[in-house]
């Protein structure tokens, strides 16, 4: 009887694993944190595909053909980040998760910390299909990105990591599945 009810305990642990993620908090401002994490990313041969601005920091999606990512940063006070990463292939793989925690410390330790997230190449998500509506964050166009289109608009929709909704301009978007 004891090794049955060991059973379903064992495999909520193994599910339970499956969609937690790594937490770590650094003592730096957001603002190099996201600089220092885009820099990881790059050094593994990956890239943010979508920054979302959110009240306390900012919701990171980055991905390749094998790994699937999400990373929150959160500004705890204005000297400490906490970052949650998250990465799945088939399953969890919290060895990236623990390494990508790794090089963003390693990269923090050595960067000024005036460094910022470098810009340039990504877009504006906005929160309606019009140019003149609030920005909710940034894309990266030659990301494959998860889009969806209504009709014949000339706007996509995307979903953001915090499950919101962001728009983007058609004409932006290089490889985009629809």
């Amino acid at each position: 009887m004891t090794a049955v009810s060991a059973v379903p305990g064992a495999l909520y642990g193994v599910i339970a694993a499956q969609f937690s993620s790594e937490e770590e908090s650094f003592p730096r401002n957001i603002r190099p944190t996201l600089a220092a994490v885009q820099l990881s990313l790059r050094s593994m041969k990956l890239d943010v595909d979508v920054l979302e601005i959110q009240d306390s920091g900012y919701g990171i999606v980055f991905g390749n053909k094998k790994l699937n990512g999400k990373i929150t940063l959160e500004k705890m006070t204005p000297g400490l980040t906490t970052m949650y990463v998250k990465v799945r292939s088939k399953t969890r793989e919290a060895s990236v998760e623990r390494a990508i925690i790794e090089l963003v410390r390693t990269k923090l330790e050595r960067m000024n910390t005036k460094q910022r997230f470098l810009f340039a190449g990504y877009h504006n998500l906005r929160t309606r299909p019009d140019v003149k509506t609030a920005r909710l964050g940034w894309y990266r166009p030659s990301a494959e990105l998860d889009t969806h289109r209504n009709g014949k608009s000339t706007w996509f929709r995307l979903k953001l990591p915090s499950g919101k909704t962001a728009y983007l301009k058609s004409g932006m978007v290089t490889v985009a599945k629809k």
